[in-house]
């Protein structure tokens, strides 16, 4: 190296982010809090199917998870900026586990369906707000773009193997002792996200500002749509996301179903469920690994890739082969690292729950769409039938996103949000 040259800044790596005290507390209580959702969950489907034999009902499980975000998200986002990010992380996981404890309490045959969707609606509500100030403070613990990248790619890791661990557990949980202690899982995990929070995570005061036209949530939401739609860059990444819920989303709506068509069990069900994220995990960890902007540019063709291994369920394999190509889907996956993160660095640190939120009401609205749509051709046609579709669908909206994929600016972005590291 010639004399007098700059020395390139070695890379963060996991190990770095986790000397962060604050940001080893986010990742305890985002990994016990989402096993205790996904055993919940999974546990809650089961409960249906057995009780309606029906796939579409028992997506209703699903699908009442993800509906209160719909306007929960684009709405209560903003207390993420409204408030104490730590006050909304606190005050969410304790409402949850009491909702959740009453659903555990009466979740017994005579209580109908609809009572326990209801009261899932109820414990969702409270989460919305509560992942907008969890991905909003990522960068507050985390300031260094370079690190946060790797956070988030560790966090986005965690999730998927969250969602691995949690629904095979969930499958070993029914068979062993029933759907009820699925529920009660879920009570102690956000009891432990609580308590590690509480401890671990600074006191920040509010972020947002105060006044004039700031005073509604609706008016925080228009602030938010108006940042996200007036910038070419962030408008083609919260969109891209939107649409990718299709192809993300349908082969874990109808797993269950799938297996159940094909002679296999629960157990069976929850490992196809699995597969998807077990494969996001690993692409997930892959891509964080590579330098950011590479990252970006990388975003358009994994999600054309995530399409692609799903057309092949048309052939409606065996079980044990859509598995693997599911896996494979899934490790495609990893586009939402960079995808997340260069979001919430463009975001003004003031506006990035709202920013947040209206992203998460975007793709919950397109994730229960998904779920009750896959739920209900795999009972007009077939569950492989349903992710075929998906697949198609999926591929013609990263079609249509890379005619108007602004490159030139989101490389600009990158380099721009990236370039202290």
């Amino acid at each position: 190296m010639p004399a007098g040259a700059p020395v390139p800044a070695r890379r963060p790596t996991v190990r770095d982010v986790l000397r962060h005290r604050e940001f080893r507390g986010l990742v305890v209580a985002q990994v016990a809090s989402e096993l205790g959702d996904h055993v919940a969950r999974v546990a809650l489907a089961s409960l249906v199917l057995t009780r309606t034999e029906s796939a579409f009902l028992a997506v209703l499980a699903f699908v009442a998870s993800f509906v209160p975000a719909v306007f929960g998200s684009a709405l209560l986002g903003a207390l993420a900026d409204r408030l104490p990010r730590k006050v909304v992380l606190l005050a969410c996981d304790l409402a949850r586990a009491v909702v959740v404890g009453v659903i555990a309490l009466l979740a017994v045959d005579s209580t109908p369906v609809w009572l326990l969707l209801l009261l899932l609606l109820v414990a969702e509500t409270f989460t919305a707000p509560f992942e907008a100030a969890h991905r909003a403070v990522v960068p507050d613990v985390l300031p260094d773009p370079r690190e946060n990248i790797v956070g988030v790619g560790l966090l986005r890791t965690l999730y998927q193997a969250d969602q691995v661990v949690g629904i095979l557990a969930a499958g070993v949980v029914i068979v062993a002792v029933g759907e009820r202690a699925g529920l009660v899982l879920d009570v102690a995990s956000f009891g432990v996200s609580f308590v590690v929070l509480a401890v671990t995570l600074k006191w920040r005061p509010a972020s947002a500002r105060h006044g004039g036209e700031h005073q509604t949530l609706v008016s925080d939401f228009r602030e938010g749509w108006r940042l996200v739609f007036d910038d070419p860059a962030l408008k083609a990444l919260v969109v891209l996301a939107w649409g990718a819920a299709v192809f993300l989303i349908a082969p874990e709506a109808v797993a269950l179903a799938y297996a159940r068509d094909d002679g296999a069990g629960p157990a069976v069900g929850a490992a196809l469920m699995a597969s998807l994220p077990a494969g996001a995990a690993l692409g997930s960890f892959l891509i964080s690994r590579l330098d950011p902007v590479r990252q970006v540019g990388l975003i358009l063709p994994l999600a054309v890739s995530a399409c692609a291994p799903l057309l092949l369920t048309s052939l409606a394999p065996a079980w044990y082969v859509a598995l693997p190509l599911w896996f494979v889907a899934g490790a495609s996956q990893g586009f939402m690292v960079p995808l997340m993160t260069t979001v919430n660095l463009m975001s003004p640190a003031a506006l990035r729950g709202r920013v947040n939120g209206l992203a998460g009401a975007g793709f919950a609205t397109v994730t229960a769409t998904t779920f009750l749509l896959a739920g209900a051709m795999a009972d007009l046609a077939s569950p492989a039938v349903s992710v075929t579709v998906a697949a198609v669908i999926g591929l013609a909206l990263v079609g249509a996103a890379h005619r108007t994929w602004p490159a030139g600016a989101l490389r600009r972005a990158a380099q721009r949000v990236y370039a202290s590291g």
